[in-house]
């Protein structure tokens, strides 16, 4: 009898496979505008193939100014669904990023208003953006390294300084990354 259930037990072991829930990535380009590095995590399966991700990620970057140097930082986040057919997958999302950049600003007041022209000085912005993704990703279900490739549309529409100032209010961009699963 305890030999039967160790049997069954090792062929129960055996039977089962062992899926990463945790990927660490580079992705340049995408929503992180240069780059960022991001982590991933498997929050639960829809079905066999299909799952859903939520991920977090961090990129800095020289500014867009000219008159001093300024260092913009974004923080992507993400919320995905991935269609897996063994190593090859197919990912598409939806999230937000947050953006702290510099801009102009020339501050005017009564008391200097008649001492024209005024130096600009730099004023930190803090924004959100909306980004999608679609991609295709090389990931093996049991882990280890992982590529990706894809589009990723960014929405400026609802940010206050960015889009009315440069009149954008979508961009597209693509995206490559290189990461490992476990």
């Amino acid at each position: 009898m305890v030999s039967c259930l160790l049997v069954l037990g090792s062929l129960n072991v055996k039977s089962q496979t062992i899926e990463s829930k945790n990927t660490v990535y580079a992705e340049f380009l995408g929503k992180g505008f240069y780059y960022s590095i991001n982590y991933e995590r498997n929050i639960f399966e829809i079905s066999e193939k299909l799952s859903c991700q939520g991920s977090a990620g961090f990129g800095l970057f020289p500014g867009f100014t000219d008159i001093e140097k300024s260092t913009d930082f974004t923080m992507p986040l993400e919320l995905n669904l991935r269609y897996s057919m063994g190593n090859h997958n197919i990912v598409g999302g939806y999230g937000t990023t947050f953006w702290s950049y510099s801009l102009y600003d020339i501050p005017i007041t009564s008391d200097n208003w008649d001492q024209q022209p005024i130096e600009p000085v730099l004023k930190k912005t803090k924004e959100w953006f909306a980004h999608m993704v679609l991609e295709y990703r090389y990931q093996k279900p049991d882990g280890g390294i992982m590529f990706k490739a894809g589009w990723s549309p960014l929405f400026f529409a609802k940010m206050k300084h960015f889009a009315y100032q440069n009149k954008v209010n979508f961009a597209n961009s693509f995206n490559f990354g290189v990461g490992y699963s476990f």
